[in-house]
């Protein structure tokens, strides 16, 4: 899938008239923002599309829990103040995945691998020590480790996993987790860990033994498991796969 080309998205980058500053910084004391004030974690971590694996974006995550069950989470495509909202992503339990019926179920990705390989991470303030955010990222990551995820693209990417377009073009799209070690892209990764000041490998080596999920569920990550990649403008209203 194509997306429109670049030369239109930095006309007003990071602009903002009196005007706009002042009607932002106005309201903000006269109104409520309630459901902004559950999110509880940050995240940060890479998906990719599965019908087109080269396409993979850094995205980072702010989410609130419903319940036990359940987590909801708005997706940036940066931890800075104009960072663009580019996502949502949907979690919950393995039991509830278990739940659904066999169509939606290949909607949903694990978090297994992520967990476990250090390629998802807490995004902490700056003067946090390292050594601080490791040992609260283990439970964390042990909390989420069983858990999946769907996550609904709204501001699709380029071929350098960047949101260049000026506005979110084209339909949604849903999004996979990654599975394996050889499916991420490194430069990616390596962007992403030097924008963290991180190192993926270490992280994967202190997780070790302190994060072990299930296998995946069956139904999940059909993309790979089954090789049936699509989406969902090629499926009809439902999404549903012809069998």
């Amino acid at each position: 899938m194509s997306i429109s080309p670049t030369h239109a998205a930095d006309d007003s980058k990071d602009q903002i008239t009196s005007v706009t500053a002042v009607l932002s910084a106005g309201g903000t004391p006269l109104q409520s923002f309630k459901p902004l004030a559950g999110i509880c974690e940050a995240w940060c971590g890479l998906h990719l599309y599965p019908n087109d694996m080269k396409r993979q974006v850094i995205s980072y995550h702010y989410c609130s829990m419903l319940d036990e069950d359940r987590r909801q989470c708005l997706v940036y495509d940066s931890n800075c103040e104009h960072a663009k909202l580019i996502a949502v992503e949907y979690i919950i339990s393995q039991k509830l995945f278990e739940s659904l019926d066999e169509n939606e179920k290949k909607f949903w990705h694990s978090h297994k691998y992520e967990c476990e390989s250090g390629m998802l991470v807490q995004v902490a303030k700056s003067m946090v020590p390292e050594m601080v955010v490791g040992a609260a990222e283990i439970p964390a990551l042990q909390n989420l480790c069983n858990t999946y995820g769907k996550t609904i693209q709204l501001w699709p990417v380029d071929d350098q996993g960047t949101c260049s377009s000026k506005v979110p073009c084209g339909p949604p799209q849903i999004l996979a987790s990654f599975t394996a070690d050889d499916q991420v892209r490194p430069e990616m990764l390596e962007k992403r860990d030097k924008a963290m000041g991180i190192e993926t490998e270490k992280k994967r080596q202190e997780r070790q033994g302190h994060v072990q999920g299930n296998p995946p569920a069956e139904g999940a990550d059909q993309w790979f498991v089954k090789g049936k990649a699509w989406q969902i403008y090629d499926q009809g209203d439902r999404g549903v796969v012809e069998q």
